[in-house]
């Protein structure tokens, strides 16, 4: 696990290696273990390396035999043994056994069409000396991360945004649609940034410079196209033959590894797949909550799982002492992010590397098997939107609307109100309302008069029509399990993931993103994933003699916090400082008015605003930090 650099000048400039230098530097965190560098007339490459794999012999920058052809790679290649013999019978020569090496003759095999042929996570960048040409790769889901900018006669690129800054001449201009996508989701989906002139890779794409010309290509498409020929009982035999196969792959490592623990059973699975497979106790590790917070305590299931595959077990409670965590949270990801679940997830990486450089993670469980609350809601909102309008009005569809919110801060309260308020609309917009935090109107007011007169109008909730209007998906859920896995997971999930493990060089691998495995679950019917009483029913049979049945069939938590209630006792003090009038003053495009009317409506419990206001506070934050960069 790396984090990688580079500066290409258009123009045929010499790159300064100060430059590449000052880069890697700003990306110690991604790789403490080592460094490198190549810097050759108007192109500069740079590294920094977490060592995993050939730990003495796997420095980058990594060449071919003629050394012309040079790679810098962030990730792992799960496939590289098999592609190391096959390139090995075509006449190639490896001077090292690390699977970065691998990319440099893939290359020289098969062109720029060799990354079809891998099987991992990783952004990379490979130098072709003869051909003048830069290339750079995503994987497939988009765990790794790759940014580029084209601007003052230069391609740059990096793993993480900070590093642009080290570049003389680096514009800071602000992305106006960014900043109206990120109050929609909390986050900014790709390929926008922040930045007006740094642009994100999308997930399973390649971008080549040659001949003066910049290409962006996909290389690979996820499409839900069902089976139904295939009986329940011989797609569940699929899946768990390719699970084992995705789990045991991911434990290649010269370094200890263990996993995280929830008690869910996606972590769990993993877990006693892992357990299944080791002569030695795996080391796994938990979060939880004490106090009001219990309600989101999942240690007694972990404990559970534990128990059963005789782990090494560690835990670690979350207070709400976080005032001082918060300003590192928000330096970590570089532009706005405001999923909450960075609180635990921060944490269990801190306690996790201080005892294994390597961890597994049951993320992306939920996109591929159907895991989410809100995948129900949806298909119930298809039968409630049938009913006569005097009977869902009996049922509460607008009086319900005037109940306070619970007193303990659990959204359940909130996400009955959101259903009702939704459930006539069509699945696309539907949807939106579901996932959004500021919904349209409530966007216009929150942003001030000046800004929405300046800024050219921008619909977030156009980037899930996009993937309804697709054809890639053949049903109803599918369509929820695209819409995730083109924008939730690689914008959120995977971006918190990668940023917070990186924080604390620790590499996090996530079996159920192998690509195999999520081809296969591309064709199981919906039906077999989520109905109307049962979410991931596949996994549950699947799993049944692996995992006792208080885990297949408990409650799910999410690995969150009970964000509502702290903003309204232990941390509003820290909500009420940061939007204040006089903090909203050095952030000119927010309406304190209207700002000042969700905090008050949250604390009186009136309506859960918590995703609101988490994002206006990491935003506040955010521009904190800028201000003195």
């Amino acid at each position: 696990m790396c984090g990688i650099v580079g500066v290409l000048d258009l123009k045929g400039r010499p790159v300064d290696p100060s430059w590449i230098q000052a880069m890697n530097d700003s990306i110690t965190h991604r790789g403490p273990d080592d460094s490198g560098s190549y810097v050759k007339q108007s192109i500069g490459l740079g590294m920094r390396r977490l060592s995993i794999i050939d730990v003495a012999g796997g420095h980058q920058p990594v060449y071919n035999e003629t050394k012309t052809v040079w790679v810098v790679f962030n990730g792992e290649i799960y496939n590289h043994l098999e592609l190391r013999e096959d390139l090995k019978r075509a006449g190639h020569q490896f001077y090292t056994h690390s699977d970065s090496e691998t990319l440099v003759h893939l290359y020289e095999q098969y062109g720029i069409e060799g990354v079809s042929r891998l099987r991992g996570m990783f952004a990379y960048a490979l130098w072709d000396e003869k051909a003048e040409r830069l290339l750079l790769a995503r994987d497939r889901i988009g765990i790794k991360p790759l940014y580029y900018s084209r601007v003052g006669g230069r391609l740059t690129f990096a793993s993480e945004i900070k590093a642009f800054f080290h570049l003389p001449g680096f514009s800071s201009g602000l992305n106006p649609s960014a900043l109206q996508r990120f109050l929609a989701y909390l986050y900014i989906p790709g390929p926008e940034t922040i930045y007006r002139d740094i642009v994100e890779l999308p997930p399973a794409h390649t971008l080549v410079y040659e001949q003066g010309r910049v290409t962006v290509q996909r290389y690979w498409r996820l499409q839900y196209h069902s089976q139904p020929s295939v009986s329940f009982a011989d797609w569940s035999e699929r899946f768990l033959h390719q699970f084992r196969d995705s789990v045991w792959s991911h434990l290649i490592s010269d370094v200890p590894l263990g996993a995280f623990l929830s008690g869910g059973i996606d972590s769990s699975a993993i877990v006693g797949t892992m357990a299944l497979a080791s002569t030695k106790p795996v080391l796994t590790f938990s979060i939880g909550h004490d106090g009001q917070s219990s309600f989101q305590d999942e240690r007694a299931f972990a404990r559970i799982v534990a128990q059963r595959f005789q782990t090494d077990h560690h835990e670690f409670v979350v207070t709400t002492d976080i005032k001082d965590l918060l300003p590192k949270l928000v330096q970590c990801f570089d532009q706005p992010f405001a999923d909450s679940s960075a609180i635990p997830n921060y944490y269990i990486n801190q306690v996790t590397r201080r005892h294994v450089a390597v961890a597994l993670s049951g993320l992306g469980g939920d996109e591929i098997g159907g895991g989410y609350e809100r995948y129900l809601g949806m298909l119930w909102a298809e039968l409630f939107r049938r009913l006569p309008v005097p009977l869902r009005r009996l049922l509460g569809e607008q009086w319900i609307q005037l109940l306070p919110d619970l007193a303990s801060g659990h959204p359940g309260m909130s996400r009955i109100k959101r259903f009702l308020a939704s459930a006539q609309k069509d699945t696309a917009d539907r949807y939106a309302d579901f996932v959004m935090a500021f919904l349209p109107g409530e966007r216009d007011r929150v942003l001030s008069r000046d800004f929405m007169n300046s800024a050219k109008p921008d619909l977030p909730e156009e980037l899930i029509a996009e993937v309804f209007r697709s054809g890639q998906a053949d049903s109803l859920l599918h369509n929820l399990l695209l819409c995730d896995m083109q924008l939730y997971l690689p914008g959120d999930l995977l971006t918190l993931t990668d940023r917070l493990s990186m924080h604390h060089s620790l590499e996090v691998r996530v079996p159920f993103l192998d690509h195999p495995l999520i081809e296969l679950m591309a064709q199981v019917p919906a039906e077999y994933k989520t109905t109307l009483w049962s979410k991931k029913v596949l996994f549950k049979h699947a799993f049944k003699e692996l995992l006792p049945a208080s885990i297949l069939h408990r409650k799910k938590l999410g690995f969150s916090v009970p964000l509502g209630l702290w903003l309204r006792t232990d941390l509003k003090g820290l909500m009420c400082e940061l939007l204040s009038r006089d903090s909203l003053k050095r952030v000119e495009y927010l309406n304190p008015v209207e700002v000042e009317r969700i905090l008050a409506e949250h604390v009186a419990g009136r309506t859960n605003h918590e995703n609101k206001l988490w994002g206006l506070m990491n935003l506040v934050l955010w521009e904190q930090q800028r201000a003195i960069r």
